[in-house]
């Protein structure tokens, strides 16, 4: 299709152009109001995701090479830091596929109304919501997603550049993640019963699997990138040959998949119909159900597409071990809104014709505005609802602590944290603005740094060690680095973080030497008094009442040892 053919259609559809940009303008905006300002530790890899695309490197496994360069592109934005960017572009990736889940909805049912209901009950669902406010690949692969089946759905309508658009951009969807593949069997299967002829053309289905090979070249990233790794998982299987690719990729977390026993599956469904009616409530699956079953009926090739690629992936995931698991069936939620839009446009014109056979034309109006209103309420309850939830406009807590934290640091001193992935909450600031160059990171630079590298220097963690030396995970500094038997004294504490595991925000300073704690006499500005078991808090020094956001102050507390009575 051409620019001509472009212009004429969006001239034939203006009004679902209109619909489609209000719904992502307004999507946009809500989740503009609760972007998260920086770093965040809401996803356990969201702070590696937000350094990578600047700096072109090589993100943990699968790699996600489309998600980097389209990151790097929203690095230029002159707004905020470069974390900022990064989670913007969750937020008008995400915003986008809620405007084309209108637009797929539209095309299956015919009906605005419902069409534009499902995309928002999508676009302000708990877990589609809490990955549009910060730096994840879910929101841009639900909109990767989204694209794909809305080619698919314009080919299955007569125009064959569509498919191999469609071909194209469902390649490009495994940089998002690579889970797409199993969608798959689904897009065959509907290729087919559209157009089973496509197989006796052979250069129809040459172009498609050379466009789809295409979008898989993206994937030579990582060979490329692959001396940028740090992470001592990920180059356990560093993807310099053909089976360290293999194992990067389709090969990655062996032991996170079918990880259950056929005993355990039972209570891992009744886990996904608790995700799936938090996401939209009963009246959701309810609509859902509803949706199904009029699409067997009327449109039956399009719910073999769909019922498949909702299966495939849930059965993937109900048996997948992770801790987050709510975000891996964003692509399902997704697909689950589909259903629920052809479920609300049946029950419409169910009421629609209820209203013909009623007296007069002002009960049909008042039916009509009636449902309107109710899909409208159930919106904003939605939006009421997991807003809280969802509202990380005032998570500064990890750039608050490092910016002082680099400040409070000696020349040339040690600054040991978490290693790989876990660690780029303290690595973005040096690899993005240079921060402090002088002090030293021995878990950027290399995966096993060496105690000798320490030497000299005044060290600083933000690390508690395991007793007796041991090693706490893969990313935890390693064994030997640091004496388990010194004294780690904080010196700075930030504000508690919320996230996955709630991370603690702690400087310690290493000391061979214990510091000093008792002394013969206290004069606190600030006397206390009470009693606390066998202490007594006897009062405090405070240097300052009043903090600027972001800044810090020192406390003092002054403790007594009780004796027994």
């Amino acid at each position: 299709m051409g620019a001509n053919g472009v212009r004429e259609t969006i001239r034939r559809n203006w009004l679902d152009v209109i619909i489609a940009l209000g719904i992502l303008a307004v999507a946009l905006a809500v989740y503009n109001a609760t972007l998260t300002p920086s770093l965040s530790y809401k996803s356990p890899d969201g702070n590696e995701l937000a350094t990578i695309p600047y700096t072109l490197g090589l993100a943990h496994s699968p790699g996600y090479p489309l998600y980097t360069w389209l990151g790097k592109l929203f690095t230029f934005i002159p707004i905020g830091d470069v974390a900022h960017r990064m989670n913007l572009m969750s937020a008008v990736l995400g915003a986008a596929g809620a405007a084309l889940l209108y637009a797929i909805v539209r095309l299956i049912t015919g009906n605005r109304l419902a069409s534009a209901f499902a995309a928002l009950l999508f676009a302000f669902s708990r877990t589609f919501w809490s990955q549009c406010v910060i730096a994840e690949v879910y929101a841009p692969n639900a909109f990767m997603l989204a694209l794909s089946v809305w080619l698919l759905l314009k080919w299955a309508k007569g125009t064959e550049a569509f498919f191999l658009a469609f071909a194209f951009v469902y390649g490009l969807s495994l940089g998002t993640h690579l889970s797409n593949l199993a969608f798959a069997p689904a897009f065959a299967l509907f290729v087919l019963l559209v157009d089973w002829r496509i197989v006796k053309r052979p250069w129809a289905l040459l172009g498609g699997a050379a466009m789809f090979a295409l979008g898989c070249l993206q994937f030579l990233w990582l060979p490329y990138k692959a001396a940028t790794l740090n992470d001592p998982l990920m180059l356990r299987h560093a993807p310099t040959t053909l089976e360290g690719i293999y194992r990067y990729t389709l090969g990655a977390f062996p032991e996170f998949k079918f990880a259950f026993p056929l005993p355990a599956i039972p209570d891992r469904i009744v886990l996904y119909l608790h995700l799936l009616r938090q996401q939209f409530g009963l009246m959701g699956i309810l609509l859902g159900l509803y949706g199904m079953w009029e699409m067997l009926f009327r449109d039956t090739r399009k719910f073999y597409l769909f019922i498949t690629m909702y299966l495939a992936h849930v059965i993937f995931f109900v048996q997948y071990r992770a801790f987050d698991i709510d975000v891996f069936f964003v692509p399902a939620h997704l697909v689950y809104a589909i259903f629920i839009g052809c479920g609300a446009c049946r029950l419409m014109g169910y009421i629609r014709e209820l209203g013909r056979e009623s007296k007069g034309r002002l009960w049909q109006t008042v039916l009509n505005a009636g449902v309107a209103l109710l899909l409208c309420l159930t919106i904003v309850e939605e939006v009421r609802a997991n807003w809280e939830a969802n509202d990380c406009s005032r998570d500064t807590a990890i750039g608050d602590f490092y910016r002082n934290a680099f400040e409070m640091l000696p020349q040339g001193s040690v600054l040991i944290g978490r290693g790989g992935v876990f660690g780029y909450d303290m690595f973005y600031w040096r690899l993005v603005y240079n921060l402090r160059p002088d002090v030293i990171m021995p878990m950027l630079e290399r995966p096993r740094p060496s105690p000798q590298e320490l030497a000299g220097r005044e060290v600083y963690t933000t690390q508690r060690f395991a007793p007796g030396g041991r090693r706490a995970g893969p990313w935890a500094p390693p064994p030997g680095l640091l004496d388990p038997d010194a004294w780690y004294v904080p010196i700075l504490v930030g504000q508690s973080s919320p996230g996955v595991g709630r991370r603690e925000l702690v400087l310690y300073r290493v000391n061979e030497e214990p510091p000093r704690l008792v002394v013969e006499t206290a004069h606190p500005q600030h006397v206390v008094g009470k009693r606390l078991g066998g202490l007594e808090l006897v009062g405090y020094d405070l240097d300052r009442l009043e903090v600027e956001p972001g800044g810090r102050f020192r406390l003092t507390l002054y403790w007594r040892v009780l004796r027994p009575e």
